[in-house]
């Protein structure tokens, strides 16, 4: 769904609420009509929102209008179990009404579809976190951070609930004295917590836009487009290349960094269908390998990177 689409929905759903407002009931029919044959999900998310927003009343009344509205998106986002948006902003709603099961049960149906959703993984951790599920909780983090390890949405999480240095738990609280699973000092004992962009940051800086050239060069972008990839772009499936293509970006990648890069990590994703995550294409430069960065910059930017490895 382009911008300028959605934009054309929205405008038409504007319309059939100023005919209602009228009294011209078939005239706002019609325009809804043509915004669900435009794009029919889109449509709902937009009246679901409009929907959400506009209660008034008895709090028990709104709750109830608002568990209709659920009830409603839920069958839109099965009937389209493909649009992620819309388990997204089914979970969204499931959680403002405190519903943290029906929460798991939308981010699940979702991650089924699009497994490196990084919004439905932070979403479904916080509900995991709200039922006490601190185990489960932890490994969708881990999962989380891998995926992407820049991602605001991961950092505020990291800060609220850190992971225990030593045995990768959950903290209950970022000012816990103890790890509840393995005993290690918690933040609340002077235990340093360092957050996950901070560990990523310096290699990514120096890499990243190298990296996005030869990414947009290898397949031909045009410079508009080449300023919307970021760390968490996934080439196939937010790019919609193909596995050639990617295989191209390999190429060009291992060209470019020569040894330094291990473009075996990586073959198997293309041989597998899978996407490639440009934060892992980054992760795969090993910066005491590469000769083609000033030793001073390397010494400098990437001293994080060398000390852990």
């Amino acid at each position: 769904m382009s911008q300028n689409h959605e934009d054309t929905i929205i405008e038409m759903v504007n319309q059939s609420g100023q005919a209602v407002m009228v009294g011209n009931s078939v005239k706002a029919e019609e325009w809804l009509t043509r915004a669900r044959q435009l794009d029919p999900v889109t449509c709902e998310l937009e009246l679901a929102r409009r929907a959400w927003a506009n209660q008034s009343g008895a709090g028990a009344e709104v709750r109830r209008r608002r568990e209709s509205v659920v009830a409603r998106l839920g069958g839109v986002a099965v009937a389209a179990p493909d649009r992620i948006d819309a388990w997204r902003a089914l979970a969204d709603y499931l959680n403002q009404l405190g519903n943290h099961e029906g929460v798991l049960r939308a981010t699940a149906s979702g991650l089924k579809r699009d497994p490196t959703s990084i919004e439905l993984w932070v979403r479904r951790t916080r509900a995991q976190i709200a039922l006490g599920q601190l185990d489960s909780a932890a490994r969708s983090l881990r999962h989380a951070t891998k995926l992407a390890p820049t991602h605001d949405a991961v950092e505020a999480l990291i800060r609220v609930h850190p992971m225990c240095a030593n045995c990768g738990a959950l903290f209950d609280t970022a000012g816990a004295d103890t790890c509840r699973m393995c005993g290690h000092d918690g933040p609340g004992r002077g235990a340093v917590v360092r957050s996950v962009r901070a560990r990523n940051s310096s290699k990514f800086d120096v890499y990243f836009p190298r990296v996005r050239d030869v990414i947009a060069d290898s397949l031909n972008m045009p410079d508009r487009i080449k300023k919307q990839l970021t760390l968490d772009t996934l080439l196939k499936r937010h790019l919609k290349r193909t596995n050639q293509q990617c295989s191209n970006v390999l190429r060009a990648l291992s060209k470019e960094f020569g040894a330094a890069f291990d473009e075996p990590l990586f073959h198997s994703a293309v041989v597998g269908f899978l996407d490639l995550l440009i934060a892992d294409l980054i992760r795969a430069i090993n910066p005491k390998k590469d000769n083609t960065i000033d030793t001073g910059i390397r010494q400098k930017a990437l001293a994080d990177h060398v000390t852990r490895s």
